[in-house]
């Protein structure tokens, strides 16, 4: 499991929704120098220091897919 910070421009309203979508969708994603592909398994709302609204998200590695 990856956990991935995902930081989009929309407003907080705008984050829950997206979040709300983002939970069993498959997306790609850079780790090193390597492209990956999973699953988002898990998405919630996090502050980050400034209070600064952001989408902390757990993908599961995509084993079938060799790209």
């Amino acid at each position: 499991m990856a956990l991935r910070d995902l930081r989009f421009a929309l407003d907080e309203k705008g984050l829950k929704a997206l979040a709300e979508r983002l939970v069993g969708q498959a997306m790609s994603y850079w780790e090193d120098d390597r492209l990956l592909r999973g699953r988002v398994t898990s998405a919630e709302i996090k502050r980050d220091r400034y209070g600064n609204p952001y989408i902390e998200a757990e993908l599961e590695e995509d084993t079938a897919f060799s790209g």
